[in-house]
């Protein structure tokens, strides 16, 4: 009897290690695919803040240029209705080229600037829109 009694506290026992092993491993395997879990989603987070980033980018580059051809319509005009001579690359505005710090920047706002400026000037200058009989 002696040796049953030992027998089925060591098979009881085996059997509580068992499943304490086995719900180690259990909660092991929850906690490492959480993990996986956000090791993912953080990677699609950051691919869409440099998507949104990339964005925010290209809106200020088009912001930019658009007020760059703006500030040439409104100064191709002001030159237009003033009478004076067709020359975007005297204006001052042209000259600084906005301020900008490197030369790609520089070249660009030039760009911009003397595409508006002649737009307002054409649109603005009397002495080209007068009909001819």
């Amino acid at each position: 009897m002696n040796t049953k009694k030992s027998t089925k506290r060591t098979i009881k026992g085996f059997s509580i290690g068992l499943a304490f092993i086995g719900l180690a491993l259990l909660f092991s395997f929850i906690f490492l695919s959480g993990i996986e879990v956000k090791a993912q989603t953080m990677q699609q987070e950051r691919r869409q803040d440099k998507r949104e980033d990339r964005q925010e980018r290209r809106e200020d580059r088009r912001d930019a240029r658009q007020e760059v051809y703006n500030d040439g319509l409104r100064e191709g005009a002001e030159d237009a209705r003033s009478k004076r001579r067709t020359n975007a690359q005297a204006n001052s505005n042209y000259q600084r080229a906005g301020g900008e710090n490197n030369q790609r920047e520089r070249q660009a706002y030039r760009t911009g600037f003397i595409q508006g400026y002649n737009e307002g000037y054409n649109r603005n200058n009397r002495r080209g829109n007068r009909r001819r009989y």
